[in-house]
């Protein structure tokens, strides 16, 4: 239903705070630095110079985008090298997209040991569906959405074939009741599914009641609506939209006058009405399309509503719940290049009281 299209949208918050983002490819395909006392030397540098980020349309250049067997850049003489980039990612996200790295892979453990897998076709589905619902129906309008938030597609398919392992591995734990849908409906049942009295129009405005009778004259003989309204624009800005549809609800924000309200859904369908006065113009009305104000029955959407009502459960509730707890237990071993490090003595007698997972350095 076109009343829960925001449910999708939920769900990108979700997978942006789940799965990688730009930054972890940097680290993933970086180098590890040869001695401790460089890879600091080098960190404390990074922290001196914040990052700068580049907001807006702009394009990625294509020399940017691919990091596969780089080790650096020159740009007009000055050179930045893959290791700072992979530094100054690690010292300002790296806490954060670390755990998220290592929930993920919690997460792929969880579905392996199930027999749990997405398949290609269901990740085409989920990103067709998704589109769809954003109305990012052409590649442009997909390109946009992705630069917005600094994706490639790649990794919006990922994501993708992330939030469907996710829903699927964990899909046992939610549960809706009937008494959560209709509480739900109940809340929203005079604005998610209800539909005002709505009207589909095209308009064309004249600076004079003649003009305005002018125009009304060729559309008794025959003309075209769209023609006659762009031939009558008085500029390009007004020539581009001239006879466009329209869709006004009665009583929404921001409303038309009372009087040109009126007009609209009194106006019998498919003919010209007018010339009609408002603000110092004179316009010419044709309605196309009436829409009678109705409720939408809770049978008819008790199926959208319980699954909206499990994505929130899922995302709100089930995944923080289980990840905090799989998180606490997991055993973390940190790889340090000087060899190893023994674990943490006044952690480790409590951690083996417990039987819960730890933290402990291993070298290479």
């Amino acid at each position: 239903m076109i009343f829960l299209g925001l449910r999708r949208m939920k769900r990108v918050l979700l997978l942006c705070s789940m799965v990688l983002t730009g930054a972890v490819a940097l680290i993933a395909t970086a180098p590890a630095a040869e001695t401790p006392d460089a890879g600091a030397a080098e960190g404390a540098a990074v922290e001196r110079r914040p990052p700068v980020e580049v907001r807006g349309d702009i394009e990625v250049r294509p020399e940017l985008k691919d990091f596969s067997g780089v080790r650096g850049w020159r740009v007009d003489g000055q050179e930045i090298s893959l290791e700072e980039v992979r530094d100054r990612a690690v010292v300002f996200h790296g806490p954060y997209i670390l755990q998220d790295l290592v929930s993920g892979a919690l997460l792929h453990r969880e579905a392996e040991r199930r027999g749990i897998s997405v398949t290609d076709e269901e990740v085409e589905a989920e990103i067709r569906g998704l589109r769809e619902e954003m109305g990012l129906r052409s590649e442009d309008a997909l390109e946009f959405h992705l630069r917005g938030r600094r994706l490639t597609r790649e990794g919006f398919r990922q994501q993708a074939r992330e939030y469907l392992l996710l829903a699927k591995t964990l899909a046992d734990r939610v549960y809706i009741s009937d008494r959560e849908v209709e509480r739900f409906y109940s809340l929203y049942r005079d604005t998610l599914y209800s539909r005002r009295a709505r009207v589909e129009f095209r308009v064309m405005s004249f600076l004079t009641e003649d003009a305005a009778t002018a125009a009304k004259q060729h559309l008794a003989r025959g003309r075209n609506f769209v023609e006659v309204a762009r031939e009558t624009a008085t500029n390009a800005a007004e020539r581009a939209v001239a006879g466009d549809l329209h869709a006004y609800e009665k009583g929404q924000r921001p409303a038309f006058r009372p009087d040109f309200e009126a007009v609209l859904f009194a106006a019998p369908l498919n003919q010209v009405v007018g010339p009609i006065e408002s603000l110092g113009r004179y316009h010419l009305v044709k309605v196309e399309k009436k829409t009678d104000p109705y409720r939408i029955p809770l049978d008819e959407v008790r199926g959208d509503i319980r699954l909206l009502l499990r994505r929130q459960k899922l995302e709100r509730v089930v995944w923080p719940e289980w990840i905090e707890k799989q998180l606490a237990t997991a055993e973390i071993e940190v790889m340090r290049a000087g060899g190893a490090t023994a674990p943490d003595r006044a952690t480790q007698p409590e951690q083996e009281n417990q039987g819960q997972g730890g933290t402990r350095d291993a070298g290479d």
